[in-house]
């Protein structure tokens, strides 16, 4: 680790400390050291055609991700909320923030719950990244869904979500209906697009870039809002269904003086969550949807593109342990466009295996095995095969802290 990560790692500190003296203000927070080894290709963030965080020139001890998610109470209604991250890596933004909101909770006159969010925050499309800060319950690294889905994609704006409370009156479960007007997410589309899905727990941040050259993905180019909409129902915490359709409502011919293009981007997901025990865990989701980019008026040379991704997980806890298998599908088809011969088809799949083992209140250990194999035409210009089967392994000890309630 370098000196910019130890500077990194003192400012979350000092983050910290400055929580503590407020008691309206609270924080949790993970410091996670990993110990790397992989034979996969060069990763697509140090631009190259690997799918996988870390490549085979990464082996040893890296900091995996050092956090603070920051609540502090305004008023007894609205709050603030904040993350900030560092990665450790070659980000230009040694630490950044991930997001930023103020959140409205009106007082319940009756079994309707009102929520506002305003700012910049994750869709709320996970089953999996439950915990503080948009991070995995499950394994160290997300779903191919939930790694794109954090890399390309913030709201910033603002969303509305009514929960009508069913349970406590002897219904099955609670439904809730959100939706959410946005800006400044028009490039969203381009990663799906240059590399197709990868498994990454490396995603973007509000100010920084990611990969090499590096992408940013929080512009707002054409003027047009976008939206999503979404249904979930949860029933005693035991089993939820999400469900979600996102639109940018992009100008697939709109870009900027500085090299920004909008892609227009949609797509439907969905997922469940069942919990039969307090031990088990299931969880699937799905994506399917396109991008696009270029006027009509670019005929052929208008790029088109469908996608889809979907997985399944198991998970078994015990005591202090906790193991989780996933099976990850994905795929992406070029219909038209600038890209080729041969086109930026991909298909893959992979299988992670994880284990946590909980060393007290504040310490973690946990344990990761992944394996992708993907066929991308494309990397014939790498000069190596389109086809590639990459490994990852990782250990991972996790320092947890909270102060100020």
């Amino acid at each position: 680790m370098g000196r910019r990560t130890c500077l990194a790692l003192s400012l979350l500190c000092v983050a910290a400390a400055g929580a503590r003296a407020d008691e309206r203000v609270s924080a949790v927070g993970v410091i996670d050291l990993r110990l790397v080894h992989s034979d996969g290709a060069t990763s697509y963030l140090e631009g190259g055609p690997g799918l996988l965080r870390f490549d085979s020139s990464d082996d040893g001890l890296h900091l995996g991700r050092a956090f603070v998610a920051l609540k502090a109470r305004v008023t007894d209604i609205a709050s603030v909320h904040a993350v900030i991250d560092t990665y450790g890596d070659h980000d230009r933004n040694p630490v950044d923030l991930s997001e930023l909101w103020l959140e409205l909770r009106p007082y319940p006159v009756s079994a309707l719950r009102w929520r506002a969010r305003i700012g910049a925050f994750y869709m709320p499309v996970s089953l999996e990244n439950r915990g503080p800060g948009w991070s995995s319950v499950y394994a160290l690294t997300p779903s191919a869904i939930n790694t794109w889905f954090g890399e390309e994609f913030r709201t910033i704006g603002a969303e509305v979500e009514a929960r009508w409370l069913g349970a406590p009156s002897g219904y099955l479960g609670d439904l809730a209906l959100v939706a959410a007007a946005y800006g400044w997410n028009d490039p969203a589309g381009v990663l799906i697009a240059d590399r197709g899905f990868a498994l990454s727990d490396r995603p973007s941040t509000l100010f920084g870039g990611l990969g090499r050259p590096p992408m940013t993905f929080y512009h707002e180019i054409d003027r047009r809002p976008g939206y999503y909409a979404g249904l979930s129902w949860r029933a005693y915490d035991r089993l939820e269904l999400r469900a979600l359709r996102y639109d940018n409502r992009a100008d697939p011919g709109a870009s900027t003086l500085s090299g920004n293009y909008a892609w227009l981007t949609r797509f439907s997901t969905a997922g469940v969550r069942f919990e039969p025990t307090a031990r088990w865990t299931f969880i699937t989701q799905y994506v399917d949807g396109s991008t696009w980019i270029g006027p009509d008026s670019a005929g052929d040379f208008q790029f088109r593109m469908t996608y889809h991704s979907a997985f399944a997980l198991t998970s078994f806890e015990r005591g202090p342990d906790r193991l989780t298998a996933r099976y990850d599908g994905f795929g992406t088809h070029q219909s038209q466009g600038f890209y080729g011969p041969p086109p930026a088809d991909q298909s893959g799949h992979a299988w992670t295996l994880a284990w946590t083992h909980e060393l007290g209140d504040d310490w973690q250990l946990a344990a990761e095995w992944l394996r992708v194999t993907s066929n991308f035409p494309p990397r014939l210009e790498y000069g190596g095969p389109p086809g590639l089967v990459e490994s990852q392994y990782q250990i991972a000890i996790r320092y947890r802290f909270r102060f100020g309630f």
